[in-house]
């Protein structure tokens, strides 16, 4: 409950951020919106501070705190979408989610209508999300405790690039900050307005997908276009491969096995596409899909099922580990992929012959080789799930699944599935999907455990 708290402080803060920019748009009418729900947070957040005494974490109760976080973050930041552009509870909470997780997919049919206060706020749901950054300010402002270490591994994020957990925290935020500004740069030396290029550059970098216009990218110029394929690949690689680039090792960028998978699948992808939906639409599309971002040059309502079954395939593998990207990663499809090689390759060799699964300098043990195909597996059978439920909901069987390969890899792409005028039940099964993805499973599994072991059983009776 203290870890709780703090976060909550710290959600508080974040949602005071948009009031600035209420004023200086002259939408002064939408402050309430931010500073109700913040003022509340930044309460229950001290009481809680302030009445429970702060205790070391087990990583189970550490994936249940950062899922609980994650759920109640996203129900006080639905407010300002209630409150500010009249939408109702389980929209509101579907565009938080979408946002925080860096997902994209919107309940908002048309988003130019929306106050640019609103659509700040959307933007920043997705750049706080995209990177993590509930449990990174934890562990910058907590330092490098135990509880802090287990929050940040509850969070599907392993990698450091400092020796401790607090200056890996702050060399993340410096990077992720820097590439913004950088991205927002380019965006707006190539045409477009400021105020877009800011936005897209929060939601790019970030891999969330969030865009101020209706038509996403179809509207923008090539130069445009070629700077947010920059943004999005700079977005879906690993922060831990920027760091070494940026400390003078640049031929680990092109040495990275991720990297070099990522570029391969794209142009793949396009030479396949490229045939039927041309240059421009087959490599932004294909890029958009594989880092999760979910910018769109084009309506995919009235592509065939074929270019359809491409983007799902990109969306699942999804982008590098310790990126902004979620889905099952790319290191994770290339481990398999290895073991499948390598389990071909012994089986012609002796029996006594030691041959260790080796891909890109590292050796991989058995256990950890079987523990990324588990997590695969179960990925692919939730997301067959949630295709199922859509199924059952009436939508066609390709659409289905490709709106369930888009909630749950947190890219954002669309069909036309989700919309406000969907299902509620659909909603809420893209909402858990999205939640889903963007902690890797196991999180959601331990909050759902911990909920059914607080419910009291019965006593037997005593004959």
């Amino acid at each position: 409950m203290y870890f709780l708290g703090f976060l909550l402080l710290i959600a508080g803060m974040v949602m005071l951020t948009p009031v600035p920019v209420a004023i200086w748009f002259g939408e002064g009418t939408l402050i309430p919106a931010f500073v109700v729900p913040a003022a509340v947070a930044i309460a229950v957040g001290l009481f809680l501070r302030l009445r429970f005494p702060r205790t070391e974490l087990s990583l189970g109760k550490a994936m249940v705190l950062v899922a609980t976080v994650w759920i109640i973050l996203s129900l006080f930041s639905s407010v300002p979408f209630m409150l500010g552009n009249g939408m109702s509870f389980v929209d509101s909470y579907f565009e938080s989610m979408a946002g925080f997780t860096a997902t994209g997919l919107t309940m908002i049919g048309d988003v130019e209508s929306c106050k640019a206060t609103i659509l700040v706020w959307r933007s920043l749901t997705q750049w706080v999300g995209g990177l993590g950054i509930i449990v990174l300010f934890l562990a910058a402002l907590l330092g490098a405790g135990k509880a802090a270490r287990k929050m940040y591994v509850a969070e599907a994020r392993m990698e450091r690039i400092e020796p401790s957990l607090r200056e890996t925290a702050r060399a993340l935020w410096k990077i992720y900050l820097l590439f913004t500004l950088m991205g927002a740069a380019g965006l707006y030396f190539a045409g477009m307005p400021l105020f877009e290029a800011i936005n897209h550059s929060m939601t790019g970098i970030a891999t969330g997908g969030f865009t101020v216009r209706n038509v996403s990218f179809a509207g923008y110029g090539s130069a445009a276009i070629l700077v947010a394929i920059l943004v999005m690949l700079t977005g879906a690689t690993s922060f831990a491969v920027h760091r070494r680039v940026m400390t003078g090792y640049w031929r680990e960028l092109f040495r990275n096995v991720e990297v070099q998978l990522m570029l391969a699948l794209i142009a793949l992808a396009t030479l396949v596409l490229i045939w039927s939906v041309g240059v421009r639409d087959a490599l932004f599309q294909s890029v958009s899909a594989l880092t999760g971002t979910g910018f769109s040059t084009v309506s995919l309502s009235g592509w065939g099922d074929l270019q359809k079954g491409i983007l799902i395939v990109l969306m699942i593998v999804g982008g590098g580990y310790g990126s902004t990207s979620s889905a099952i990663k790319l290191i994770r499809i290339a481990i398999i992929a290895k073991a499948i090689h390598w389990s071909i390759k012994r089986s012609f060799l002796p029996e006594r012959a030691i041959l260790p699964m080796k891909l890109a300098g590292r050796i991989y043990t058995q256990d950890e080789v079987m523990e990324t195909a588990i997590y695969a597996l179960i990925y692919v059978f939730v997301l067959m799930g949630g295709a199922v439920v859509l199924m059952t909901l009436g939508y066609p069987a390709i659409d289905s699944l490709f709106e369930s390969a888009s909630a749950q890899g947190n890219v954002g792409l669309s069909v036309g599935v989700a919309s406000s005028a969907m299902p509620v039940s659909g909603k809420i099964v893209l909402i858990v999907q999205m939640l889903v993805g963007r902690l890797e499973i196991l999180p959601v599994v331990a909050l759902v455990s911990y909920l059914i072991s607080m419910i009291p059983r019965p006593r037997p009776r005593a004959f």
